[in-house]
């Protein structure tokens, strides 16, 4: 039997028979390096900003400045945690 870059052929040049394909072992899966459960945290940063009934208004506000420009600045801050904890959890 030879292979070439197509697969397996027999000595002849034939292809394997359908029974031949299925008693061929294939690889186990292997698990990709940056599939980590912790990955999912990773959507609080993405999902959170999105939902404006969240933020969209000005009480409380934090010396003058109404929770709609804080809230998304605290948004900014708590990606960079989320972030940071990340990569030192996945490292």
């Amino acid at each position: 039997m030879t292979a070439n870059r197509y697969g397996p052929q027999h000595g002849t040049g034939e292809w394997r028979t359908i029974r031949e394909r299925s008693a061929v072992r294939r690889p186990a899966r292997v698990r990709r390096a940056d599939a980590s459960p912790w990955n999912w945290l990773l959507l609080v940063p993405i999902v959170l900003p999105l939902i404006p009934g969240l933020y969209n208004r000005i009480e409380p506000t934090v010396f003058g400045i109404p929770f709609f420009y804080w809230g998304q600045l605290s948004f900014a801050f708590l990606a960079s945690a989320i972030l940071t904890f990340l990569h030192l959890k996945v490292r």
